[in-house]
């Protein structure tokens, strides 16, 4: 709990939703105009998402067909109905419990209210409960480390040293719990090869090309990947600045992450010419290698360290040890019960709580992904009643 929190009875002592959610007007007009802001700003926020996601539909399947513009379309609307709910839930909650109790509740009125909006993610797509479940739940993580009081970890935060020491751990954990798996079920940025069978056995390495081919094959993939993905993401930015001269158009579509390029190139690469060097000098290909060139290709996070990167490490960590140890007790009873628990909207109801706590409490803690997409979803409901809050609290204290 922050210190903030401390103070929540003392500073909201006769205030109700008007005074923090909707200053000057009723609830019935403050609702049904935010839900219609809502569907206009959810729209700026997804519409890229979608067209990206139709983008990289298309590439994989070498094609662009009806059934994947069907499938991006009720993507997209799944994304829309979805944050729709939570935004107003939220809102919609906030008034209705300040109006019957007469003032406004810490835990309920702060991170809970949305809690039912949440549900509806039990009937999305699985793309979007994955997708949308992850994402929070990184951004939470950034905010969660950001906002612990210890000074230890406020040390260990800012030391690049220990941060890419972590992150070396976290990418020979995710080697290793793959390269034993049946399957890999969530993407990472390296893929440890499996023995296939009628491979021939004379050849060292796990791969069908030359060595030399594999690791530029590696080098090629993730340099194109990361700088279509920079590009994109830097055209949507720009497309939104219509005030701009073509000169600075140009300089802003320019304003790509250079070193994320590197780091993903160089991370990708480098494990692949690392498990050829072992194979080769043991002239066998072996589990351990995936594990010693996960740690040692983890050095490249030092050249680009960033909470995003280090938190999906922690988040595929988490999923692909998960599948691992289901996949181990696949016959028990107890792993058939946890196996039927939608366990994404369960993650992305909890993080979508932490959101709002986060919003109220931690502003300064919060990804930039995280101010952006709560602020948007609410149509900038968020913000108001988190600047509202903060005013109150500092009269308190």
């Amino acid at each position: 709990m922050s210190v903030l929190s401390k103070y929540f009875e003392q500073a909201m002592v006769d205030v109700g939703c008007q005074e923090i959610l909707h200053p000057g007007r009723t609830c019935l007009s403050f609702n049904g105009t935010n839900f219609l802001g809502t569907i206009r700003s959810n729209a700026t926020f997804f519409v890229p998402i979608a067209l990206l996601r139709l983008l990289m539909l298309a590439y994989h399947r070498q094609t662009l067909s009806g059934a994947i513009l069907r499938q991006a379309i009720g993507e997209f609307g799944a994304m829309m109905v979805n944050a729709l709910l939570v935004a107003n839930c939220w809102t919609g909650m906030f008034c209705l419990v300040s109006r019957l109790t007469g003032r406004i509740h810490d835990n309920y009125s702060v991170s809970l209210a949305p809690l039912l909006g949440t549900f509806a993610m039990l009937l999305m797509p699985a793309y979007v409960k994955t997708t949308h479940a992850k994402a929070v739940f990184v951004a939470n993580l950034e905010c969660w480390i950001k906002s612990r009081p210890s000074g230890l970890l406020a040390a260990m935060r800012k030391s690049r040293s220990v941060g890419t020491l972590c992150f070396m751990l976290l990418s020979a954990g995710i080697t290793q719990l793959v390269s034993h798996a049946n399957r890999q079920a969530e993407f990472w940025f390296i893929a440890p090869l499996k023995p296939k069978a009628g491979q021939d056995r004379e050849a060292c390495c796990l791969h069908a090309d030359s060595c030399t081919r594999y690791v530029f094959k590696g080098l090629q993939t993730y340099f194109t990947f990361s700088t279509m993905l920079e590009l994109t993401r830097r055209i949507i930015v720009t497309f939104g600045q219509l005030r701009l001269s073509p000169g600075k158009r140009l300089q802003s579509l320019l304003r790509l992450r250079y070193r994320l390029i590197l780091f993903l190139t160089l991370y990708n690469g480098s494990y692949r010419l690392m498990t050829c060097l072992l194979a080769r000098a043991r002239r066998k290909a072996a589990k351990e290698d995936n594990v010693i060139a996960g740690f040692v290709c983890g050095l490249w996070y030092a050249l680009y360290p960033n909470y995003n990167i280090f938190n999906l490490a922690v988040s595929t960590f988490c999923q692909v040890f998960w599948n691992s140890t289901m996949e181990r007790y696949t016959s028990s009873p107890v792993a058939k019960m946890l196996d039927k628990v939608p366990f994404a909207p369960l993650v992305w109801s909890v993080s979508m709580c932490y959101v709002i706590y986060s919003r109220a409490y931690y502003p300064w803690a919060m990804s930039r992904f995280a101010h952006k997409f709560i602020d948007l979803c609410s149509n900038y409901a968020s913000r108001t009643a988190s600047e509202n809050f903060a005013r109150r609290f500092l009269v308190a204290s």
